[in-house]
Order: structure tokens, then sequence, then C-alpha cells
């Protein structure tokens, strides 16, 4: 089977486009019931017209954040008991438990992405995993980029099915589909998961510069003032992010670390003093009793057994 080249596909993305545009959803003058599924990459798409009203509830999936927006209503819906104004965008983290009430003559989309490909880094997928569904609030350029790309999809799914078959095709649109979706939760207007990932990008900065100078022993000041923020505005990042201080995080992930590279030598080849320094221990009585507390044995029992660690 041929496939489109990328050059080909964007000539012929951009002539769909232009027609979805300019198109305009007809109103559901009587009841009238569709629900359409679609995936573009690792990406998943329902999309429903329902004439009467409905509610759906439940969790979601365990491998996927949904997005539900409801396109058109004649009366405003309910997510979890709050309100959907026009451009709002309602987010359900994996397993994530909801309840939607939607009132008569609607039609909505809902957009399942893995957090693989939403969330960068695991750190980040496991803070965003902590999140609670809630409304992202985006300004409505934003909801209307997203909601116009998922029909565009849509479209040319329904006019060039081959399409579905090019990997150009299928990753351009899977990454405008992860791109419009990240820009609802960066602009959203105090949504809870901005400030989640706003904070572990400032927490992540702040690990990153400590652990660049294990040599150095940075107070909170020094690490707030070098990543740009308030000493009082770096303890609470961290707080929030991982229930700890600065100066806890980081000694509790160095000594991981120690204990990671005490497992993975032997006694002939390395010494606990010298890993200790390696990473920034350099009072070894003070080291080894926190390393006995956090792990139940000392240094020197770790590097022995390599086995256990």
């Amino acid at each position: 089977m041929s496939q489109l080249t990328f050059t080909e596909y964007e000539a012929f993305a951009e002539a769909v486009q232009d027609a979805t545009m300019s198109m305009r959803m007809p109103a559901l003058e009587e009841p009238k019931w569709t629900l359409r599924h679609a995936s573009v990459g690792s990406i998943r798409i329902q999309h429903g017209c329902e004439g009467g009203g409905s509610i759906a509830e439940g969790a979601t999936v365990r491998d996927g954040w949904a997005f539900f927006h409801q396109i058109s209503r004649s009366r405003p819906g309910l997510a979890n008991g709050q309100a959907l104004t026009e451009d709002e965008v309602f987010a359900v983290p994996p397993e994530g438990e909801f309840c939607l009430a939607c009132q008569p003559s609607h039609e909505w989309i809902t957009v399942i992405v893995p957090p693989f490909l939403l969330f960068e880094s695991p750190q980040e997928r496991e803070v965003a995993s902590s999140t609670r569904p809630h409304l992202l609030k985006p300004p409505p350029y934003a909801t209307r980029k997203f909601t116009s790309l998922v029909r565009r999809f849509l479209t040319i799914a329904d006019a060039k099915p081959l399409l579905l078959h090019s990997p150009v095709a299928v990753e351009s649109f899977q990454d405008e589909l992860v791109a419009a979706t990240r820009n609802l939760i960066s602009v959203s207007e105090r949504s809870s998961s901005q400030l989640f990932f706003r904070w572990h990008r400032q927490a992540e900065s702040a690990i990153k510069l400590a652990l660049s100078q294990p040599d150095q022993t940075l107070t909170v000041s020094e690490l707030a003032q070098r990543n740009s923020m308030t000493e009082r505005t770096l303890r609470r990042v961290f707080k929030s992010c991982y229930g700890l201080s600065p100066l806890e995080y980081l000694r509790i992930l160095r000594l991981n670390q120690v204990r990671a590279a005490l497992g993975a030598n032997c006694p002939d080849k390395t010494t606990v003093t010298q890993v200790a320094f390696d990473f920034g221990f350099w009072d070894l009585g003070r080291f080894a009793g926190a390393y006995r507390q956090l792990f139940g044995e000392l240094p020197s029992e770790t590097l022995r057994s390599p086995s256990r660690s």
C-alpha cells in the first residue's frame, strides 16, 4: 500500500482544515444519537451527538488521561457537580472517577492521551497522577484549537481513510493533538495541574543544580537565588510536590544514589569513603547514621552485599 509523503499529507490536511473551519454543525432539531470511536497513533477519540439528556459515570482507563468537552449544548452540563461553561474542558487522570450529566441536544468529544505522551518525565507523570479530576479553564482560543483538531482528524479519517495507514500523517496529527492538549493545561487559569507542573519544573531545576555540584553544599537560600525564586517559594514547591523540604529531599536522593553506587561495585574496587565523597557527603559519621536510619544497614554492609541493594 502506497503512503503519502509529508508534503502531500500537509497539502491535503490544509485543504480539509479550511473546509472544516468553514463548516458549522447543524442544530439537533430532533433526537439523534451517534457515537464514533477513532484512534490517532496512541491517542483515542470518542465523538458523540445525543438528542436527549444523559448521565455517564464511572472511572477512566488505567493508561490514559481523558479530556471531555461539550462542543454544543442547549444548557450547560455538569462534570462532577460543576457546571461546564462553553470553553471549559473536564480533565480526568487515569482511573479517575467521573460523573457527567448532560442536557438534551448536545455534541461532545473525549480525547484519551497516554501519560507518556502528555508528560515528559516519570516524575512529572507521578505528580500528575495524584491530581484529582478537575475543570480546565483555558482561554477560548485554546479550546477552539483543541476541538478543531479533533474535528479535522475525524473529517480526514472519513474523507481519506488511507491516511490512517500513513505513519507521517498519523505522527503529525498525534503531535498536534498532544501539543494542543498540553496547551490546554498550561494556559488554564488556576488549574491545579498547571500549578503542579510548574512547581515540579521549578523543583526539578533546583535538583539538577544541586546534583551538578556535589562538591558544594548549597543552602536553600542559594538554590532559590540561582533558580530566580524566593526561599519561601522554593520550600513551598518541594513541600507541594514531595512533602519534604528541599534539603530533606536532596539528602534522601543522594543517599539513594550512594546506595545504588555501592550495590554496583565490589569492595576491592571502591570504598564507602570514596563513594560518599563522590556524592557530596563529607561528614562520614553523620552520613553513616543517616544511611542506616534510611536503609536499615550500614553503607559497608551494602558494599559487601551488592545483591541486596
